[in-house]
């Protein structure tokens, strides 16, 4: 018969043992108490009964040991036989003098008779010199070939009103009732422990079924996903840790299957974007290699034409590797992280700016009435702040006005870019920050944008853990806030 390994290696199989084990180690441990606890009772009842008989037994005969009645042995057979009939089980009674040697034998053995045991039982010292010896069982060996049984020992002096310790009583009897009692109430306890184990096994097996179904269509779905096919949901009802580990699983596959769809889209983007200047430059050069005139100033104009389209090549292939190098980042432990004065960074991105606002006579200004300080990596920070001010100049019609304001949250530093250009549709909010993006791809080739700079931007603002938000109303402008964790800013000295 073939074992199936991966059977007993799997989520069901585990719970199922986990199961057994948590309630059969319960179940172990209540059934030992249980048995300790009645073995305890019942040998400690019987001790309590033959502790009596053996002091009923030494009263009863103390006058007639003293006076040395002969017809003593009949009283003690007699005694024995009633406490045979009560106790159903037989019990040696011995009688011993002062010196502890055996002078009555209730089973009417030489064996004992005129024996000393004060060698063999410490207690017996003990009992004629008048202490009180609670009764005692014990694990002899008897029989041919010796077995190991359990045995029950009970004493109690014999005393005279005028002398004293004169001998003492000798009570032994089988604990086989008791044993025999406790193995049936052990089988017992046994039979219905593996009935109870057995149908434990069989509900966990059926429960653990029910548990791991949910896990094992979520592993079927990414074992189908790692093979290409990221569009997989699962199904899970209920409610609980599994309903919400399925939630999140058909989040995570919605959103794979976007970053491959934008992965697909990115490359088609890119590949357009790049193929659009080499086409120009490609169109230029054949025009010039099939003119046959010899104007300089036509060949000026045909060049500086393909060297306007190799800068605008150069400039997707930077931004292009700006986004490697950012993903790159992102994925990293941790990126550089320094005080920078946001306050100052504004200022020195405006002035870095100032040409191409002039160009439009658009106006920017910086409003900012306190130091605000955050732990980041300058020069990414100015990129973030220099593209969204790029943003604002190129859709700002000419004459307009773009607003910087630096200033603290109570959670945040906050870098407002806020311009009054052409503003952003409500349909396209969504994906201003999706790569080759552009709200008006007529204007935005005409003035020079590769659609990559917000995303550049979000990207370095995740990287310092913040967020970017916007507000935008079609024809009056747009507002971005740049939302950035302050860190552990060191204190300034003197």
């Amino acid at each position: 018969m073939r074992i199936n390994k991966h059977f007993f290696s799997s989520l069901r199989w585990k719970i199922s043992l986990t199961y057994l084990l948590v309630i059969g180690i319960g179940f172990f441990m209540i059934n030992l108490v249980i048995m300790q606890n009645l073995e305890k009772y019942l040998i400690r009842d019987r001790k309590i009964d033959y502790q009596k008989y053996s002091i009923q037994l030494a009263q009863l005969i103390a006058d007639d040991y003293y006076n040395k009645d002969p017809n003593i042995f009949y009283r003690i057979q007699e005694f024995g036989y009633e406490v045979v009939q009560m106790e159903g089980e037989s019990t040696r009674i011995l009688i011993l003098n002062r010196n502890g040697i055996v002078e009555q034998d209730s089973y009417q053995s030489t064996s004992l008779l005129r024996r000393d045991l004060t060698q063999d039982y410490p207690d017996v010292v003990s009992v004629l010199k008048g202490n009180s010896v609670r009764a005692r069982d014990v694990t002899i060996k008897a029989g041919n070939p010796p077995e190991r049984k359990r045995v029950l020992y009970a004493y109690a002096p014999i005393t005279h009103y005028t002398d004293g310790v004169i001998g003492m009583v000798f009570l032994s009897t089988s604990l086989d009732s008791v044993e025999t009692v406790l193995a049936d109430i052990r089988k017992i306890i046994t039979l219905f422990t593996t009935a109870i184990t057995s149908s434990i096994i069989l509900i966990s097996f059926v429960l653990s079924g029910l548990i791991t179904h949910p896990i094992k269509e979520m592993t079927a779905s990414i074992t189908r996903m790692s093979k290409g096919y990221l569009n997989q949901k699962v199904n899970i009802t209920g409610s609980g840790e599994f309903r919400q580990m399925g939630e999140a699983f058909n989040v995570m596959s919605e959103k794979l299957e976007h970053l491959d769809h934008a992965r697909n889209e990115f490359v088609s983007n890119a590949s357009h974007e790049l193929k659009t200047p080499l086409s120009a430059m490609k169109v230029l050069a054949e025009s010039l290699l099939s003119m046959e005139v010899d104007d300089p100033a036509i060949y000026r104009d045909f060049l500086a034409d393909i060297n306007s389209e190799v800068d605008r090549l150069n400039a997707i292939i930077t931004d292009l590797l700006s986004m490697v190098n950012l993903d790159q980042d992102v994925n990293a432990a941790e990126i550089r992280k320094e005080p920078v004065e946001l306050t100052s960074l504004a200022k020195r991105t405006i002035r870095g700016m100032q040409l191409l606002a002039d160009q439009k006579q658009i106006r920017v200004e910086l409003f900012s009435e306190e130091t605000v300080t955050v732990m980041g990596d300058g020069l990414k920070l100015q990129q973030v702040l220099s593209n969204i001010i790029d943003n604002g100049i190129k859709y700002t019609p000419d004459g307009g006005r773009v607003t910087v304001e630096v200033y603290r949250a109570p959670d945040y530093a906050v870098m407002k870019v806020s311009d009054t250009g052409i503003g952003i549709p409500q349909e396209d909010m969504a994906h201003i920050f999706d790569r080759f993006f552009r709200v008006d791809k007529a204007r935005s080739r005409s003035t020079g944008g590769t659609g990559l700079g917000l995303s550049i931007a979000n990207r370095i603002v995740m990287m310092h853990q913040g967020f970017i938000r916007v507000s935008s109303e079609e024809g009056k402008g747009t507002t971005f806030y740049v939302e950035l964790p302050y860190g552990n800013v060191p204190e300034l000295t003197d």
